[in-house]
């Protein structure tokens, strides 16, 4: 049964050469299937392999595809955010097409119908994953909630569906650093996680290196808590106390004993841990200074080199109304 609603998909793609055709064909069969009105959305983030030529070979295959090209490589969650900036669905579906399944949208759909604002996918294991890749997600993890009090869900996914509501009111937020699955917790509404196991459509899975994925850690962590600096301070402040300490047992010694030895361990000592403190408190006040930098510059989160489409942009041209309830609209 097919629903009534306008449905859009977002997939960012980025050297996807290999996956694409088949990936779209799925999509499509699990939307002409299911659904009265739909779009598949695809964000080109700069790919440099044969990924636009084919997607532009899909256009003339299948109506209500639109690709968007940005002017540069963004990453994942930039491209995702101009994907939710374009889509004019009802209902939002994200899904990555190295990973996520598209089989479950109708299901989640279904479920957001019901009145659930974001239907937000955790994998139910990490199989296939490097060992660093296990280890360095659960420090991180633990982290975020534990020592920064980040309401990060433990392997959460980009997959997702959003109401038009959620769209509207994530789009709002104007920040260069946005990311996604963490906004879906400030914006609040009704949320529900789905588990689900995530597919390999390559035999060769994209992960991230090390340096990307620490800097995108640190990323999260200094744009999204202000602990590392509450810590950074009681370090500092600690430390002075002992200092102080020190001093009043320098004063003591000074006037009760006859003969001073020199101190050079001590002072030494003492002047190592001061020097690793002062130079941990500002590299982090270093990185929030960075971020607060890119962020009073002005600059978009991305740019759009050009749009192409599908010739038929609407499967059901008679049903035009994307929302019934208006009230959604304003929020």
């Amino acid at each position: 049964m097919q629903q009534d609603c306008l449905v859009s998909i977002i997939s960012p793609l980025y050297n996807d050469a290999q996956i694409v055709e088949g990936f779209v064909d799925e999509v499509m069969e699990i939307l002409r299937n299911n659904f009265t009105n739909y779009e598949l959305v695809l964000i080109n983030d700069a790919s440099d392999d044969d990924t636009v030529n084919i997607v532009l070979t899909l256009l003339k295959k299948y109506e209500c595809i639109r690709l968007i090209n940005l002017s540069r490589h963004f990453g994942t969650e930039i491209a995702i955010c101009s994907g939710l900036d374009a889509v004019i669905g009802d209902f939002t579906a994200v899904l990555l097409p190295d990973s996520d399944p598209p089989y479950l949208i109708p299901q989640l759909v279904e479920k957001a119908r019901q009145g659930i604002d974001l239907m937000s996918g955790v994998r139910q294991d990490r199989r296939g994953e490097p060992r660093w890749v296990n280890i360095g997600a659960n420090i991180f993890y633990w982290l975020c909630q534990k020592i920064f009090k980040i309401p990060l869900i433990k392997n959460s996914t980009h997959y997702r569906v959003l109401s038009r509501q959620m769209v509207n009111s994530v789009t709002k937020i104007e920040d260069k650093y946005r990311y996604l699955r963490l906004l879906d917790a400030y914006v609040g509404y009704h949320q529900q996680i789905f588990v689900y196991q995530p597919i390999r459509r390559t035999r060769r899975r994209k992960f991230k290196n090390p340096l990307e994925a620490i800097n995108l850690g640190l990323q999260i962590i200094f744009i999204n808590s202000v602990n590392p600096l509450r810590i950074a301070s009681l370090l500092s402040l600690l430390v002075s106390l002992l200092n102080l300490l020190y001093l009043v047992y320098v004063f003591f010694i000074y006037f009760t004993k006859d003969k001073v030895a020199e101190g050079w361990v001590t002072l030494s000592t003492q002047n190592s841990i001061m020097f690793f403190l002062l130079s941990l408190v500002l590299s982090i006040l270093c990185e929030y200074v960075g971020i607060m930098s890119a962020k009073l510059r002005g600059w978009s989160s991305y740019y759009v080199a050009n749009e192409v489409n599908s010739s038929v942009l609407i499967a059901n041209p008679e049903q035009l109304n994307l929302v019934k309830d208006s009230d959604n609209v304003k929020n």
